[in-house]
Order: C-alpha cells, then structure tokens, then sequence
C-alpha cells in the first residue's frame, strides 16, 4: 500500500492495528525490527524512534544516536500475525538527530541511485528468483538438516512435500501486496523456488526481505524450518538467487540504445567490485562452481555467466545476474547494480562484444580484496561503512576458519 502518513495512521484506527513493526536491514541484510504500540505512531512519524545503532552490526562505527523514521509509503500488513489486534510493518530511513540520513542506510543509498537514473531518463525494474530449503524440526521444535521430502526439479505432490507450504506463503505474499509468478520444487530435497514480477527497486528490495520473513515465518507455523544458506547440505544443490534488471525509458519515451549499452557495461565492469555484497558468506562461492539454477543454471539455459546483458524485441535492456544468493542485503545489492550502470553512463562506456561476466572472485576473501582496492566502491559507498562491512565479514571468516 503507498500511503501518506495520514493514511497510514487512518489505517491504523480503521482496522484495530494494535502493533507497528519499524522494519529496517542491517548492513549484512538482517532482518531488524522494534514493535511498537500503534498510539505511539504519530509521535514516531514526527521525531523518530531512537535505538541503540552501536549494537547493530555494521553500525558500530556511527558517532551519535541514529533514529528510525518510517517510510508511510511501505505499509504492510503481517498476515501470519493473529487477526484480532492487526500487526503491521512499516521499512524505516534511519537519520541522525539533525534529520540527514545516516551514511550506512541501505534504503536510502537504492532510492538515491534510482532517482539518479530516473533525472537520465531511464526506469529500471528489479525481477527476483529465490531458492530456499525446508526442513524437519525435532519433536522439541529444533531444527535438524532432515530435508521434508527426496523429490526433484519441477517434481509434483506427494513426491514435492512442499506444495501446500509453497501455496501458504504467496496467499501470505500476495495478502501483503506481494505478487509471486511462479513457484516449484528444485533440485535438492527440500529445496524450493519462488519468482517475483518485476517492480521498481525499492520495491523489490522491500518484497525480498517480507519474501523471507513469510517463508520463515509460514514455514514455522507449519511445523518446518526454512533456511536461505546457500549450501545447507553438502551433498546437494546450492541456493542461489537471480537477479533481472529491465531498463527502458520513462513513459513512451524509448531509451537511447547507447545509454542503455553503457548502463549494462557499467554493470559488466564492476562484477568484481561488488561480488563480495551479492555473495556475502564464504559458503556462497560454492555457487560459482556448480553452475547451476539460479546460480548459472549451464546444464538447462546454457548460461555459464554470472552476469550477462540481454536484447528485449521492444528495446528494453535485460542484465540477469546469476551470481548471488538470498543472505545478501537487497537494498544495498540493487543499489550497487544500479550505481554500476550509472558509473558506464558517466564514463560513456562501450558495451563489449561477448556481453557477460563469468571471472568472478572465487571466493569471499578474494571478493572482500577486490572491494577494499576499489575506488569506484568507495565513492558509491562511504569509506568507512565499506571498512566496516570489509572488517565485519573478514573476522566472520576468520572466526569460522582459525
């Protein structure tokens, strides 16, 4: 729902909203929210919700107090919540006391760049195809890697013991909004695929992260546990994510095919640059060698890219980008491939004749290299955000591998 404040609180009184979730990621992607009593909304609308920003990771190297502020533009409805005393969500801009946006919002970086490309003329929408594993719980509700069924790719009930799961979720999905296209069983026991309709990026990102929060959610309503890891078996297929940019122009107003050349470019250039944002675990560059959907998928589609540029009969731009998995942080994810294009417009760059990228980092440290020596990185992202994130994922790695 796009709402104004003043919808939003009408909502609220309309429909006995008892708790409003402040909904924001961390610099890593997770999930952080503060429920608040819904009578404290319109004092939150006007100055904000204060939170300790020094024990959030990533955000350890702000000076000062941060403050949530919601965005009425991105109400959502929880339906896995109970009916009576509705619970809603709104994604919060996080801003220091003065009203100017913390350096590190994600949120805020992804409607930057968007609004930056729309002043060039262009609109993008972001697709998105999203891999998950199920498993059992223990009879004292633990979760084990005991996957819910042994079925296959595209393999149907009473093999696919996932089916009736699946369909909870995007009746929750589209009870928010949120409009799958597809859904199926994929390769690994247990492991399943949900795609998304294209929509503006902001969008997209917002979608991804109430996406996995229905899956987890749902999931553990039903008596199972979903995981996003990308190998959560070690003997099976990994989960990936595919992410599809379309670019045109705005309205009727085609897009100029050199832009457009120079935008995919731009993307292609930086693939390095930013691998460590799309595959941020060291357990992600698993992906890069199996080769397979969404991450590659070579034995089906034969694509053997990690990002590669496609032509569209109407004049649109595709840029599919297969290397990437669901621990990554949406806003920031889409931001960087959105400020990539924006670095080959600015430098009027010429789209290269093989239109794909498959040298990527093969493996999380070589990744976090590349985005320290990148200067482009860190003109998009402030230095010292991208220190911390570099800092942050390195001792992770360190911590699992002494």
């Amino acid at each position: 729902m796009k709402c104004t404040a003043k919808e939003v609180l009408q909502y609220v009184e309309e429909n006995d909203v008892k708790f409003v979730k402040l909904t924001f990621c961390d610099l890593f992607g997770r999930h952080k929210n503060v429920s608040l009593v819904s009578q404290q909304l319109p004092l939150i609308f006007e100055n904000g919700y204060l939170f300790n920003s020094s024990a959030v990771r990533g955000f350890t190297n702000c000076a000062g107090d941060l403050l949530l502020f919601p965005d009425p533009k991105t109400l959502s409805v929880l339906p896995w919540r109970p009916q009576m005393g509705e619970v809603i969500s709104l994604l919060a801009y996080i801003k220091r006391p003065d009203g100017s946006f913390y350096e590190g919002d994600t949120l805020h970086l992804l409607d930057a760049a968007n609004q930056k490309l729309h002043k060039l003329g262009l609109t993008c929408e972001i697709a998105t195809d999203c891999e998950f594993y199920i498993f059992k719980l223990d009879s004292d509700g633990v979760p084990t890697t005991v996957p819910i069924d042994r079925a296959g790719y595209l393999d149907c009930a009473p093999y696919d013991e996932g089916e009736n799961v699946r369909r909870d979720i995007i009746l929750n999905l589209e009870d928010m909004g949120i409009i799958p296209t597809a859904s199926h069983h994929e390769e690994g026991p247990g492991q399943n695929e949900i795609d998304f309709m294209p929509t503006e990026p902001s969008s997209a990102a917002k979608n991804f992260l109430y996406f996995k929060s229905a899956v987890r959610n749902v999931c553990r309503l039903n008596g199972m546990y979903a995981t996003f890891e990308p190998k959560p078996l070690e003997n099976s297929a990994g989960s990936g994510l595919r992410i599809t940019l379309t670019l045109r122009g705005i309205g009727d107003k085609p897009a100029a095919p050199a832009m457009l050349d120079s935008f995919s470019e731009g993307v292609l250039s930086k693939a390095n640059d930013i691998t460590s944002v799309l595959y941020s675990t060291a357990e992600s560059y698993v992906l890069l060698d199996e080769l397979r959907a969404p991450a590659h998928d070579s034995e089906r589609r034969g694509n053997a890219s990690g990002i590669r540029v496609l032509n569209y009969a109407d004049g649109r731009r595709g840029i599919e980008v297969n290397s990437a998995d669901c621990m990554c942080n949406p806003f920031l994810a889409f931001a960087l491939l959105l400020e990539a294009g924006l670095y080959g417009i600015e430098k009027k760059l010429k789209l290269r004749s093989v239109a794909e990228v498959s040298d990527l980092p093969r493996n999380l440290s070589a990744a976090l290299d590349c985005a320290e020596k990148s200067e482009w990185l860190g003109s998009v992202i402030p230095k010292e955000i991208l220190s911390e994130y570099v800092r942050e994922l390195r001792a992770e790695r360190k911590a699992k591998n002494p």
